[in-house]
């Protein structure tokens, strides 16, 4: 399943976001493979937050909600019409990423 970001619409593999992308951060090989246990909220800890801007990512509340990547040019914006639906899933859905990910597809988000 894929994702799209919010501000130049590259498309993200669900797996890669949930299992992977945490091993493009400057963490150490031990720490990223732990940081696939932790529950979605401690996923986005503010210094988890911090890793993944620093290897080009932004993510709403969710790490499935992609709202820069680091394909995105350096000026792009979120669509704000895109981030709301997008921010409006997953406050619905909650934890349920796999749920997230599947409306997200289905709506092209």
């Amino acid at each position: 399943m894929d994702v799209h970001c919010s501000s130049c619409g590259e498309p993200w593999d669900v797996y890669h976001l949930r299992h992977d992308a945490i091993f493009e951060t400057d963490l150490d090989q031990a720490e990223a493979e732990a940081w696939r246990e932790l529950s979605p909220q401690l996923r986005l800890s503010q210094r988890y937050r911090e890793k993944f801007k620093a290897a080009g990512y932004e993510f709403g509340a969710s790490v499935i909600n992609v709202v820069r990547c680091p394909a995105c040019p350096k000026d792009a914006k979120p669509d704000p019409d895109k981030a709301a639906l997008k921010a409006g899933i997953v406050e619905i859905l909650g934890d349920d990423e796999d749920g997230i990910a599947a409306t997200m597809e289905d709506y092209g988000l």
